[in-house]
């Protein structure tokens, strides 16, 4: 039997999902999946054109005159893209893969679970966008998370990155995974909860870490370093 995939029923009532897919095919589901890579491609290039992530380029409007800028600007918008891709492909399969090898529950299985959170922390980068386009500004921290509290008293750059990960809407992944997951393993509550927290807290530890790197200097420097010396 087949059975016809929507994102936002499915979404919704999750138990009646997890009955289908335990004894019918179901078709629908890898246009869901392009439509989620292509919604990751805009989010990422919009947030780009309109400067979220972009200030190393400002050096270079000075320093490098127009033409630079520009490349800059093009290589800018390249990388958001490329940069979306990866993160929709590193959730949707990625972390698939590693809650397959943690639990034993069917890959195949587990990247539909990935395709509704992968989502969900889409469409949260989204209201936090559309909020700083409404009001005409941007902020490092997302105020969807614990970024903008720990900014408030904290003065090491990694804590606060760290708990910037932390937000509602990984609140809400945990939770959606959990319920999730627990259906096919119903005798691991307990230890099925610490696996998705350590999961979380690991990758929200190791994207503070990339978050010290300083890209953007590095940037300015291959653009604006050279016409700076001319």
């Amino acid at each position: 039997m087949f059975f016809d995939f929507r994102f936002w029923r499915h979404l919704t009532d999750q138990p009646t999902l997890m009955e289908q897919l335990d004894g019918s095919a179901m078709r629908g589901f890898r246009s869901r999946v392009v439509g989620l890579f292509v919604s990751a491609a805009i989010l990422y290039a919009l947030m780009d054109m309109w400067g979220i992530g972009t200030r190393g380029l400002t050096p270079i409007t000075a320093l490098g005159g127009e033409e630079a800028f520009a490349l800059a600007r093009i290589l800018s918008l390249a990388g958001a893209v490329i940069w979306a891709l990866v993160y929709t492909a590193f959730h949707l399969y990625g972390i698939a893969f590693i809650l397959h090898k943690l639990t034993s529950v069917d890959f195949r299985k587990l990247v539909v679970l990935q395709l509704f959170v992968t989502g969900i922390l889409l469409l949260e980068k989204a209201i936090v966008f559309i909020v700083f386009l409404v009001n005409g500004a941007a902020a490092p921290v997302s105020f969807l998370s614990f970024g903008p509290l720990a900014a408030t008293f904290l003065t090491y750059p990694f804590l606060i990155y760290f708990l910037n990960q932390l937000s509602i809407g990984t609140a809400i992944v945990i939770a959606f995974q959990f319920r999730f997951i627990r259906r096919f393993l119903p005798e691991a509550n307990r230890n099925l909860l610490w696996i998705l927290l350590g999961l979380h807290i690991a990758m929200a530890l190791i994207t503070s870490l990339v978050g010290l790197i300083p890209a953007e200097h590095w940037f300015t420097e291959l653009f604006g370093g050279g016409a700076a010396v001319e």
